[in-house]
This record gives structure tokens, sequence and C-alpha cells, in this order.
């Protein structure tokens, strides 16, 4: 089941989870054995063998949740994702549904219900790497605060009517994503055809939370523009052009000189110094 963008919110008629950031994931337990499979279909069992003690489970449960990688007590996608194999943090199974018990559907009850026979399974089967996602009823605001505090990546909302739709975007579920911002210099843009760009080259000398050092290039940004934007920015990217970039950059694009400025919003910075999943939010203007 899928979720839509949402604004923190309170709500009597729904329930309120810490979104955990890390790799999507049903767990589903037959014959002594656990298989654990992407939200694309891809099989991930063998990439993560401390969950193997989720094969104890009672058979004929399929659970879905989060496979998360904590670097010192805090949720890290990057660890989770590109180390999973040789990983020395630990990695836990995060469940906030139930899809199916004693090889029973529980998709199509309200989620209070499949609320209440996720939280009695792991109350009677205590598994190490199994964690039950934490959550509250009503209070959605409170919530995202706290999860802001903890370094948490947001809240998921649930209506708690709400029946499993298994591959559907229907409104019941919605996210609430913790966001940061940081002020960046354009330092040039990957061409697209048709006289337009595909993304911008960005660059800074100060992350939110940390200290100001020499201009970095921080990552490119593809995301965000209206048509009104787009066509002021390729106006714009093309009347300073600059032999080369201004800063160290891997890519190959086309670079100009300084003077453009803009904001962008981004989930996290990655252990190497880049943005993870930046959105273009406006240009700065002198």
């Amino acid at each position: 089941m899928l979720a839509v963008m949402g604004q923190p919110f309170d709500s009597d008629t729904h329930f309120f989870e810490f979104k955990w950031d890390g790799y999507r994931a049903a767990a589903m337990v037959e014959d002594g054995a656990v298989r654990l499979v992407s939200r694309k279909g891809i099989d991930l069992t063998g990439r993560y063998p401390a969950l193997a003690p989720l094969s104890t489970l009672p058979a004929g449960l399929a659970l879905d949740g989060e496979i998360v990688a904590f670097r010192n007590g805090v949720p890290s996608f990057e660890l989770v994702a590109y180390r999973g194999r040789a990983a020395s943090e630990p990695v836990k199974f995060i469940a906030f549904d139930i899809l199916y018990q004693a090889f029973e559907s529980l998709m199509d009850r309200p989620f209070t219900e499949r609320r209440a026979a996720l939280e009695e399974v792991i109350a009677h089967h205590p598994c190490p790497p199994l964690v039950l996602s934490e959550g509250v009823a009503a209070t959605g605001k409170a919530l995202y605060e706290k999860a802001c505090t903890q370094g948490l990546e947001g809240v998921v909302a649930k209506r708690l009517a709400s029946t499993y739709a298994a591959g559907k975007r229907n409104g019941a579920w919605i996210k609430i994503k913790r966001r940061r911002s940081v002020q960046v210099v354009i330092i040039g843009f990957i061409e697209k055809e048709g006289r337009d760009f595909q993304s911008l080259l960005v660059a800074s000398n100060g992350i939110p939370g940390g200290e100001g050092g020499p201009l970095l290039y921080i990552g490119k940004v593809g995301s965000g523009f209206t048509d009104a934007v787009r066509a002021e920015l390729n106006a714009l990217l093309r009347e300073h052009p600059r032999a080369k970039a201004l800063v160290a950059c891997p890519e190959r694009g086309s670079w100009v000189e300084p003077g453009l400025y803009c904001t962008v919003s981004f989930a996290e910075m990655t252990g190497a110094g880049m943005l993870r999943a930046p959105v273009f939010e406006g240009l700065i203007h002198a």
C-alpha cells in the first residue's frame, strides 16, 4: 500500500507512525524460512543475514515493514542501501502492518484490527531483529515534531477504518516527510534535447547543522521546477557560460559563471557529502 504526500495534522480518525528511512519490504514466513521481498518484487533475503531469525515466527505470516540500518541510533538509508551485506551496525525489520496470519489474508480488515493483530504477534513471538513501528492516535503534529527532534524521516498517517489496498495510493495513508533546506550556487547544468536542462549542478559551503567551509559540489537537482521557472532558468543558464567548472565536479555538464543562486530542500546529506532527494524550491534574486 502506498502513501500520498501531506502536511502535519491532527485527526481522531487516523493513527500516526514514525516514517522509517530504509528499504520497504514484505517478510513472509513459511516452512521454517523467511523471504524478504522489496516493493518492486526484488528478493532481499540474502542481503540481510541479520534478519534470518524472522524465520522463527509462525508459519503463514506476512508482514509489511521497513528494513532499517542504524548508525549511532539513527536510521541511515545510505547504510542499508549500500552496505547491507557487510554492515556491522544493527539491522532491524520494523513492522507496521500484517497482511497474512496463518495463511489467511487480513487485508480486507480495517487498519485498527490489523494493528491489534500485529501487536499481538510481536508480543507473543519476540524476535531480536523484529521491532513494532511506534505510533499514536490523533496527535500527528506532536509526533511529527518528535520525529524531527530525533532525526527521523517524518511520520505516516493511516486512516483507522481503511483496508489494505496493495499497490494503491488511495489517500488512506499520508506521508509527512521532514525536509531541510540550503541555499546553493548553481555551477552548471546537464543538457537535454530542445535547449532545455535535465538538472542543475549545485555547490555550497554551508549545510544546515554544519559549519561553513570551502565551496564544494553537493549534487544535481532535477525536480521542483514549474514551466515558468524552467523557462527563466533556461535563459539565465546561457547568459554567462564558463569553460570549466567553478569547483571539482564529476558530472559532464555545461558550466556557468557564479552569480545564480537558489534554495534547495533535501532529505539528508549522504556520507559522501551529497544531497539526497533534492528538490528545487526557488531562485534567489538579488
